[in-house]
């Protein structure tokens, strides 16, 4: 009988049939790397099918999707919130338009006295919103 004097280090992994069997490391990390098979003292073939980089991988794309997914939603939020101060300024204008007794139709600059009579008169303390300030202004 030989004896085999081996220095490196072994790595104990089992094969699908049950059997452990220990391998050199560098064996076992280059069937990882690489998706190669070894085989078991009963002859059977295993092949290393998750290895770190496929993992490695996953996990980056994953991450990615992610990152993806967070800045669509951002780029959402901003653009409502643009879109959301545009309307505030538009109802601005139209209140205020509406106040002084001018037509709220664009492109019509037609004055109506009644219409800016009856604002002062009846609702003379009349808040409106400054779109820009956000600041109530009494009109």
């Amino acid at each position: 009988m030989a004896t085999l004097e081996y220095t490196g280090t072994l790595v104990i992994t089992s094969c699908w049939c049950g059997i452990e069997l220990a391998i050199p490391e560098s064996l076992h990390d280059e069937a990882h790397r690489k998706q190669k098979s070894v085989y078991c003292p009963l002859g059977h073939t295993f092949v290393y099918l998750n290895t770190t980089e496929k993992r490695l991988r996953e996990a980056e794309d994953r991450l990615e999707r992610e990152r993806r997914r967070v800045q669509a939603t951002r780029d959402l939020l901003a653009h409502e919130e643009r879109s959301h101060a545009a309307t505030r300024g538009h109802l601005t204008r139209a209140k205020r338009k509406a106040h002084a007794g001018v037509c709220p139709v664009p492109g019509c600059r037609r004055h109506f006295a009644d219409l800016e009579r009856h604002m002062g008169s009846k609702h003379p303390g009349l808040v409106l919103e400054d779109a820009q300030s956000r600041s109530g202004t009494v009109v």
